[in-house]
């Protein structure tokens, strides 16, 4: 979830980007400005896309922008034929937004009745509406004269962050933007940030969760058919992103699942499809919430697909359905396999029985094959072959006539090999698909990996285990063997004790108890009888368990860094490393009487010149690697 989230984030932070005039040079946190009240509605583009932030705000448009950031922003898009003052009509185009604010409280007027909505709104006329909209009202200003008393609030409440203008002069659509944006991350006059009142998220530092903003403001799902999706949705997108990554309306197919954004004019579309066995339905067929299909439970997104899985619906328990999951994985529809795409791959992790349900709710007995697909989620499907198969399988599974069909894979790749460019688009001579599945795997673990992952890595046949072309001639199912590392556990030994043995008078080794910090935890004290790993205390380690014990591990390489920041990590040597996503950073300190201890810290608090900075990683770049643990030490 996390994941996909992330990426859609990313998607609408592009989006924005597209629309800022390249001169105005926008920095992270102006990014972050825009985003939110993009997604909002708060501040989009002209119908050129341009932002225009240099130019000066109207007292008009400023109160539009602040109603559009408040509970009243649904109520405002009318006058009600009525005029608000003298000189504001209600024919006017701001006339509703106007309305809204001296009907919430915020706007006054001048003396003589009038608004002068064209008028250049002052800093202190904007403060003033923004103080209102968190709940203060003029009686809290009797200390002073106007705007003295509200410009001090205003600078108490750090509203002030990112503006430069001073009292009486116009603010520009940046200024305004950074104000608005202030505003919601403000403390309100009863103690709640403002973002919160309006029902989105906050994060710990009480600023706003954009990602909140995103999901309450993004609408979908719609289900690509035969009509025209885009009628559906009121306007023909400028951006488009396809399982998150960007591409175009043309690249958009038959049963994709369309989310979409107005005000930004971007959609995102998600191709992504389940083909099983529909097992049963909780908490009953006759009101669904979710359905259990080959073994995992899916939570329904729409109405009209868990209409289509109830009672009254087309699809019974027992027969074979094609799922077309949206985001967080849920269900947007569901569709017979014959008019889906219906072949996937995987692992098999494990075979066995299991009783399911048929059509009529009676239970009965079935041998089953459990995998880990492509797509990293465990499933499980009814075979009569499943005694055929073992562990470390890879198998094509199909379904023809409603049956699954499950088939080893053999490794097709001899001719595949080189290595993929910076920006993850081919491999060797082949282009990558926009929606590849990559899978690395090893033993019985496997991860699922985008294609940046493998940036700047050298593969050479023996890493493929597997691979297949789309009709265009693209590679979009990828299976490696062991290339990442990346389902592998990272820690720090931290102690490792010898269990001594004797037999016929001579002592020796019988095994060893290992302890280790890993994401921040302990992790055992781990018997290991009759095991000797070639680790070194101290050191960090690569490692696998099986159930409650250690079957691999061995030692990290070493390096010593002048710097880890900004996703590199770079040697006293001058040698880069990227540093991975899940990286472990640790403060090592010495206490008496209790040893050598490791505290969880971040690059952020180490990388200051303080600490002598340790890293480790498991190979080297070219080969799939990443510094998996860096540790500090004071100076």
């Amino acid at each position: 979830m996390r994941k996909r989230w992330t990426a859609l984030l990313c998607a609408l932070a592009l989006s924005v980007s597209l629309m800022v005039p390249a001169a105005q040079g926008a920095q992270s946190t102006q990014g972050e400005v825009l985003q939110v009240l993009g997604a909002m509605g708060v501040m989009n583009g002209d119908e050129n896309g341009n932002l225009n932030l240099s130019a000066n705000v109207t007292r008009a448009a400023f109160t539009k922008m602040a109603v559009a950031a408040s509970v009243y922003k649904d109520m405002a898009t009318s006058s009600s034929y009525v005029s608000p003052f003298s000189d504001v009509k209600y024919t006017h185009w701001a006339a509703g937004y106007i309305k809204t604010g001296v009907d919430a409280g915020w706007i006054n007027g001048y003396l003589d009745g009038t608004f002068r909505p064209d008028n250049g709104v002052k800093l202190e006329e904007a403060v003033n509406i923004c103080l209102k909209m968190l709940g203060y009202t003029d009686d809290d200003f009797t200390t002073g004269t106007f705007p003295y008393p509200q410009l001090a609030l205003y600078q108490n409440l750090h509203m002030s962050t990112g503006i430069t203008a001073s009292q009486g002069e116009n603010l520009t659509r940046e200024e305004c933007a950074q104000l608005i944006y202030n505003t919601l991350n403000a403390t309100t006059k009863s103690g709640q940030v403002y973002a919160a009142t309006l029902g989105y998220s906050v994060d710990s530092a009480g600023n706003i969760d954009y990602l909140s903003v995103v999901n309450a403001e993004l609408e979908g799902p719609i289900i690509v058919g035969s009509g025209s999706w885009t009628d559906a949705i009121g306007f023909t997108p400028s951006v488009v992103y396809r399982n998150d990554n960007e591409s175009s309306v043309s690249a958009i197919t038959t049963n994709d699942v369309v989310y979409y954004l107005e005000k930004t004019k971007t959609v995102w579309v998600y191709h992504n499809q389940v083909t099983g066995l529909y097992e049963s339905a909780q908490p009953s067929r006759s009101n669904p919430t979710s359905v259990v299909v080959s073994g995992v439970t899916y939570n329904f997104e729409s109405s009209a697909a868990a209409y289509a899985m109830s009672t009254t619906g087309t699809f019974q328990p027992g027969d074979t359905v094609t799922l077309l999951l949206g985001r967080d994985n849920t269900i947007a529809g569901v569709v017979d396999p014959s008019q889906a795409g219906s072949t996937t791959y995987g692992i098999v992790i494990g075979t066995g029985t299991a009783t399911y349900t048929d059509s009529q709710g009676k239970p009965y007995t079935a041998p089953y094959v459990k995998l880990l697909g492509v797509d990293g989620v465990t499933y499980q499907y009814q075979s009569d072959r499943s005694g055929y198969y073992d562990e470390g399988d890879l198998v094509r599974v199909s379904f023809e006539n409603g049956e699954t069909q499950l088939n080893r894979i053999s490794n097709s790749a001899r001719n595949l090999s080189g290595t993929v460019n910076s920006s993850a688009t081919r491999l060797g001579s082949y282009t990558l698909a926009s929606d590849i599945r990559i899978m690395d795997y090893a033993d019985e673990l496997a991860v699922t990996i985008p294609a940046s992952r493998l940036a700047g890595v050298r593969i050479d046949s023996g890493d493929v285990a597997y691979y297949e072309l789309n009709s265009a001639g693209e590679i979009e199912t990828l299976i490696l063997k062991d290339v990442t590392g990346d389902m592998y556990s990272f820690g720090i030994l931290v102690d490792d004790e010898e269990i001594p043995g004797s037999m016929g008078g001579s002592a020796y080794v019988a095994g060893h108890i290992y302890t280790l910090m890993s994401n921040g935890s302990q992790v055992g004290p781990i018997v290991c009888d009759g095991i000797s790993f070639p680790v070194s205390e101290g050191n960090a380690v690569r490692y696998r368990m099986d159930d409650s014990s250690i079957v691999k591990m061995y030692n990290l390489t070493d390096v010593r860094l002048r710097s880890a920041e900004n996703g590199k990590a770079v040697s006293t040597d001058n040698q880069s490393f990227d540093i991975s996503a899940g990286v472990q950073v640790y403060v090592k300190r010495y206490q008496s009487g209790l040893g050598t201890q490791y505290y969880v810290t971040s690059l952020d608090s180490v990388n200051n010149g303080d600490y002598t900075l340790t890293g480790w990683y498991d190979k080297a770049e070219s080969a799939g690697g990443r510094m998996r643990i860096i540790v500090a030490t004071e100076r």
